[in-house]
């Protein structure tokens, strides 16, 4: 064969062998950066959980206590107007009568 022509298809081969090689390394650097993103995204859900259980959780069950100690002094306070707005109805009510009986006009 002319040395010319061996020399384009030896270059040839070469270059194939080349890009192949390359191929397989490509390929080899996607499956790792994908396997590392993976990786990556599962410490930082872990992380997101982490935060949630000792940052976030402690604020909302905080704020569920005090939303119910006010709901129970709230009712407290409308137990207590209850009260005084039957003794003041009561106590109008003696009132009333008594000025009746002090007029005559029963």
């Amino acid at each position: 064969m002319n040395p010319a022509i061996e020399q384009i298809v030896s270059s040839d081969e070469a270059a194939r062998a080349t890009v192949e090689r390359a191929e397989r390394d490509a390929a080899i650097l996607i499956t790792d950066a994908e396997e590392e993103a993976k990786n990556m995204l599962a410490a930082l859900e872990e992380q997101i959980r982490e935060t949630e259980r000792c940052e976030i959780l402690p604020i909302v069950t905080d704020g569920h206590q005090q939303a119910e100690l006010t709901i129970g002094q709230a009712e407290q306070y409308i137990e207590r107007l209850r009260q005084k707005l039957v003794l003041k109805k009561t106590k109008i009510v003696t009132v009333f009568v008594s000025n009746v009986v002090k007029t005559g006009m029963y």
